[in-house]
């Protein structure tokens, strides 16, 4: 009589993986000059996060990679898609690299979610120029962003702004940023939101001190279609001003087109948002969580 072993499979977890190797690519074969290779070393990390659901969207940005030579530095985290919302699941999984890099011990560690485009005119002279802006931060500096959406911001230095910003889609972290981080799940009490922006991460990132980008920005957003938001509202629920973007099937078009043209508007009204934040006009805009409530 012959009896059948029934296999079990363990269960899918998120993962950690290089950038797939391309033979033809400068970097990962060695061919790249010298004088002509964009140099990240300033960087002890880079991260990509990219749902294990959306390979397409893993072997587009690895194309990215390789032409800007992160291919060699990048680590691909590969989380599952969150059963209920992809805000809790867009947290938690900029979370897990925060902590990554924190147990690391990275003292710089550039986060990219996968729809992440650079700069054309990205040039070895710009990338010394970061490097040297970042050596420019002071002590407490938490996020410095390499792409962005500013709500307000002022400049420190001539490519440097202070600012408020939503979007997390290429930002470099501070251990004191991976700190918080860890100290942050989805829904801890407490946590400073901007509900202008809405309650995904970037939320959270525009009540943030510390928080400085690099003007102008080099990386923006492709139009690929977003995990993280449901585009057609609750049946019976108020449209809100802010649904004509999160609840748009543009949403994606209009970040990717109009981040750069808003970059510059905001930075040409520096004066009026400096004054305003000597004033503390700025302050007391995010929404505390109440006692005893979470978010879920």
């Amino acid at each position: 009589m012959s009896t059948s072993v029934e296999k079990t499979q363990k269960p899918e977890k998120a993962i950690f993986h290089t950038c797939p190797t391309d033979p033809d690519c400068p970097y990962c074969n060695g061919s790249i000059e010298p004088d002509k290779a964009l140099d990240w070393s300033f960087l002890d990390a880079a991260y990509c996060i990219s749902l294990k659901s959306r390979e397409d969207r893993a072997v587009n940005v690895a194309k990215e990679f390789h032409r800007v030579g992160l291919c060699q530095k990048v680590m691909f985290y590969r989380p599952l898609k969150h059963p209920i919302k992809g805000i809790i699941g867009s947290w938690e999984s900029h979370r897990a690299v925060g902590e990554d890099a924190l147990a690391k011990g990275y003292e710089r560690a550039l986060v990219m979610e996968d729809d992440v485009l650079f700069s054309r005119r990205l040039r070895p002279a710009r990338m010394r120029a970061i490097k040297k802006a970042m050596d420019a931060l002071p002590p407490d500096w938490m996020i410095f962003f390499l792409g962005h959406w500013p709500l307000w911001a002022y400049p420190v230095r001539h490519n440097v702004i202070r600012t408020g910003s939503s979007c997390a889609h290429a930002y470099i972290t501070s251990p004191r940023m991976q700190q918080w981080l860890h100290d942050h799940p989805w829904g801890k009490q407490g946590t400073m939101k901007l509900r202008l922006v809405g309650k995904a991460l970037d939320s959270a990132f525009a009540e943030l001190p510390g928080v400085y980008a690099l003007f102008p920005m080099v990386a923006t957003q492709s139009v690929s279609k977003s995990d993280n938001f449901n585009f057609t509202p609750k049946k019976g629920s108020r449209r809100k001003l802010k649904h004509l973007v999160t609840h748009s099937r543009h949403r994606e078009l209009l970040l990717a087109k109009l981040m750069r043209p808003a970059e510059f508007i905001v930075v040409g009204l520096w004066p009026i948002f400096f004054a305003a934040r000597k004033l503390g006009l700025l302050k007391g805009e995010a929404d505390k969580a109440r006692p005893g409530s979470e978010e879920t």
